[in-house]
């Protein structure tokens, strides 16, 4: 971890079995050691980092997490968020799996949404892809962590994607099933997790 790239002024928090957390009004930063997502993240064929002060703190082999406590409370990160960080470090392999093979299996989604709207020729989708052609054309700039209880633990993915460079692609998991794909909100809203965890999603 790249400590002169975290936020500046947080308070480190020690937990068995994790990076050290920094957090500050609610929040918490870490990078978790997961070598085969973070290919998504630090890669010479992935896309250029989009910076407007997106995560840059994590190392090669390492991957930015946020846990956000959904009641504003600072004083320590919610235990299930915890627990979903050990289980995303245990299960990288499939993890990323999950994130390359969700986007590529969204092809036809996607290009139904850009067959509807006039878009910029660069950020014009292909007819087909496969893996080898798809990881240039993302970046993983985070996941995040829901504090949301559920069977398997509920992550989002957020990534930069040259199909809409403004909003970027965003994923919520319910372990490895899909929750909900879309803009890059949408790891970034807790509520997707919790409506589908209370059966409603």
């Amino acid at each position: 971890m790249i400590l002169d790239k975290l936020t500046a002024n947080a308070t480190p928090y020690q937990v068995v079995g994790l990076p050290t957390l920094y957090g500050r009004g609610g929040v918490w930063e870490t990078a978790l050691p997961m070598p085969l997502t973070s290919t998504l993240w630090h890669s010479l064929v992935a896309l250029p980092h989009p910076g407007r002060g997106y995560a840059s703190f994590a190392e090669p082999g390492e991957v930015p997490v946020y846990l956000e406590n959904d009641d504003g409370s600072d004083d320590a990160p919610d235990p299930i968020m915890l627990e979903t960080a050990r289980w995303l470090i245990a299960n990288d392999s499939a993890v990323e799996r999950a994130i390359v093979e969700t986007i590529l299996n969204d092809l036809p989604s996607l290009r139904k949404i850009q067959n509807q709207v006039t878009i910029d020729p660069d950020e014009q989708l292909p007819e087909s892809w496969d893996e080898p052609l798809l990881r240039p054309m993302i970046r993983l700039l985070h996941l995040t962590l829901p504090p949301i209880q559920g069977r398997l633990p509920y992550f989002g993915a957020e990534l930069a994607c040259t199909w809409e460079r403004e909003h970027g692609y965003g994923i919520m998991f319910h372990g490895t099933e899909i929750v909900r794909t879309g803009g890059g909100d949408v790891p970034n809203l807790s509520w997707i997790a919790n409506r589908h965890a209370e059966g409603r999603e």
